[in-house]
């Protein structure tokens, strides 16, 4: 087959394009259970525990989120567009089939020929560090709200110059922010340095009726086609008392399941996160709904040395790539969750989730179902829904279970600070 785009097989984006859509979900739904397959509790058989992938109902054009890179060679000539395999050669993509339609106009405007830009390109195939220049664009939209959140990422471009460029783009709903690149973080994408330049200071994030004031870094699903569906499974069969939403980002997940809880505990390390969530709360009046700021480990510490944790009976938890920390998989192998009785696992990593679920079928835990949904059609990443039921805390010592997945850890935690990385699958 043919793929869709010029570019397939230069750019580092896509690796299943010259397959039938159908044969990338059968592909994929055999991988998980391949991978994840040995937690299928005995007696069960594997297609009632591990389900067949959920579809894109969009193939191509789903991508709301993107990083790009910002390039031009000896002569001036631009290229917007990410590395070829495996080098730092930047392919030229214009107009990205994958990209939401809305993104790729948007790029026309800011870069298109004879678009005034604040100062040249980066040379990312030139060895050393190269000040003043524009090295990546980092691109949310929310189709709901039709609004942009921009990161324009530099070597130290003056800020009056990014001030005038951003003054021409009055008119459009963006929300754009820079980021300072220096010597020692020359390998990120994003910095730890950024700030707010122009335009509308939140980006206004829209899903199932609600609208999130976000700022541009704040993570959400790219595939908006899908998302609905996907955060409706995840809050599927949770009802109870109290709900721990550990990562819960701006609070997707906690408002999809608040009308079946008396209390949610929102726990996000994000202050801007934990925010907006706080105010979309407080406006759909949903007060038993609690949002934290804090390291999921501190609260999990806090929560087991006095009797919260024993009136917890259901969990959210979504990761980053690195999965669970040990001292977090310590935590859920304690025995205070007394009243504990289902654990949903959202992960984007299924290597992680391989080690994480090792750990905690040894501690109590039993997988009752998998559901692997294609959130990146064309490519070979799935997102996965683990749901897992509470036996109880294990007498034996759940270090035995942390040292026998530890070896994991080095590997799997490499990838923790890789959001702020050029990633061309997630």
């Amino acid at each position: 087959m043919k793929a869709a785009c010029r570019f397939f097989g230069k750019c580092s984006g896509c690796s299943l394009q010259q397959f039938p859509y159908v044969k990338q979900l059968f592909d994929k739904t055999r991988a998980v259970r391949l991978q994840l397959g040995r937690f299928v509790p005995a007696g069960k058989n594997m297609e009632d525990v591990i389900h067949p992938i959920v579809p894109s109902p969009a193939e191509f054009g789903y991508r709301t989120s993107s990083k790009l890179c910002l390039h031009e060679d000896e002569l001036g000539r631009r290229s917007i567009g990410l590395y070829a395999r495996g080098t730092k050669k930047v392919v030229d993509i214009p107009g990205c089939p994958i990209h939401h339609p809305a993104i790729n106009k948007l790029i026309q405007k800011l870069f298109g020929p004879g678009q005034p830009i604040p100062a040249p390109f980066y040379q990312h195939s030139r060895r050393g560090f190269q000040p003043g220049r524009l090295k990546f664009l980092t691109i949310r939209y929310s189709p709901e709200t039709d609004s942009f959140g921009l990161i324009l990422s530099h070597t130290g471009v003056p800020r009056a110059d990014l001030e005038a460029w951003a003054q021409r783009l009055r008119g459009l709903q963006l929300s754009i922010y820079e980021s300072l690149i220096q010597r020692e973080d020359e390998d990120l994408v994003i910095s730890r340095d950024v700030k707010f330049l122009a335009g509308d200071p939140v980006f206004t994030y829209g899903i199932e009726g609600r609208r999130y004031a976000l700022d541009p870094m704040a993570f959400f699903q790219a595939n908006s086609s899908l998302v609905t569906t996907f955060i409706q499974h995840i809050v599927e069969g949770l009802s109870g008392d109290e709900l721990l939403d550990l990562y819960g980002g701006f609070g997707t997940y906690t408002m999809a399941a608040a009308p079946a809880f008396k209390k949610i505990h929102l726990v996000e390390a994000n202050p801007h996160a934990t925010e907006a969530a706080a105010k979309v709360a407080r406006e759909a009046g949903l007060l038993q709904v609690q949002c934290s700021a804090a390291a999921v480990e501190d609260v999990l510490k806090k929560l087991l040395r006095g009797s919260a944790s024993q009136k917890i009976t259901h969990m959210i938890v979504n990761p980053p790539r690195g999965g669970l920390s040990p001292q977090v998989l310590t935590a859920l192998s304690q025995s205070g969750w007394q009243r504990l009785q289902r654990l949903h696992y959202v992960s984007c990593n299924m290597e992680t989730l391989q080690r994480d679920l090792q750990v905690l079928t040894r501690q109590g835990f039993e997988v009752e179902s998998i559901t692997p949904f294609d959130m990146f059609p064309q490519t070979d990443h799935v997102e996965l829904v683990a749901k897992l039921c509470y036996r109880g805390a294990q007498k034996a010592n759940p270090t035995r279970a942390l040292i026998a997945s530890n070896r994991a850890y080095p590997r799997a935690n490499r990838s923790v600070r890789s959001s702020r990385r050029m990633q061309t699958r997630s």
